[in-house]
């Protein structure tokens, strides 16, 4: 989306007009049960109370940064020193990264308004809830890799167990991480729906912290522009969240 990050900032901005200024959001009881309820359209059971809606205030900012930081990297690179110009690898890496800040914001934001105090990832129920409730257009497609690419395809031809293929096995996925993945790249079906959008960029951005996706593969397999795309729909996706509190 052209001019997200702004958009971003539009929205945060506005937020906190109707948020008023810190001291009042948690010193204020009149204050704290007018953002109790607008966070009840996520959740019935957020309270009223100045120290948990202090939490909510501070959790929402942390997702809201790291938002903010992944999507305002317009070039990124990891890797370089000072002096060099990063090659591809390095800009590989910087994309890995911009979607780990950005999908670290994202489940900050999505667990916070979903009042889901467990430990762990986001589960599909969770990840459905939440897209539900920021009432979203339609999803633009995100198609699969070129699976005809020499280092993509050689990989379909790799022994694999009876669970998991070969490329699951590799990047050390499990279970709905190890579907999206297998239904993107293995069995070339596009991604169509936000649900499938974050789940594609959850386990993407758990093989990058993992350390199993390396930024040569991504290269390798052509993964840039969809890691870009995945990081962007994060930001959309967090956009309208916010949207439903002002």
């Amino acid at each position: 989306m052209e001019n997200l990050s702004t958009h971003l900032e539009d929205v945060w901005r506005k937020l906190w007009q109707v948020f008023g200024s810190y001291e009042s959001c948690i010193s204020n009881p009149a204050k704290c049960k007018d953002i109790q309820s607008r966070l009840l359209h996520f959740n019935d059971s957020h309270l009223a109370e100045p120290d948990y809606i202090d939490d909510v205030i501070q959790a929402l900012s942390r997702g809201f940064y790291l938002i903010k930081s992944g999507l305002e990297w317009q070039k990124p690179a990891a890797g370089h020193n000072s002096i060099e110009e990063p090659n591809d690898t390095h800009k590989a890496r910087g994309i890995q990264w911009r979607l780990v800040m950005v999908y670290g914001g994202f489940e900050t934001i999505t667990k916070t308004l979903l009042f889901h105090t467990h430990r762990g990832g986001l589960k599909q129920e969770a990840i459905q809830e939440f897209t539900n409730k920021c009432h979203l257009q339609n999803y633009n497609l995100l198609n699969s890799p070129d699976t005809t690419r020499v280092n993509l395809e050689k990989w379909f031809h790799k022994a694999s167990s009876e669970k998991k293929s070969a490329i699951a096995d590799f990047l050390s996925l499990d279970s709905g991480d190890k579907t999206i993945i297998e239904k993107w790249i293995i069995q070339s079906t596009p991604v169509s729906t936000w649900v499938d959008a974050v789940k594609l960029a959850k386990a993407i951005r758990n093989a990058t912290a993992h350390g199993a996706l390396s930024a040569s593969k991504v290269k390798q397999w052509g993964l840039q522009k969809p890691l870009l795309t995945l990081a962007d729909n994060l930001g959309e996706i967090a956009v309208a969240a916010m949207q439903k509190l002002i």
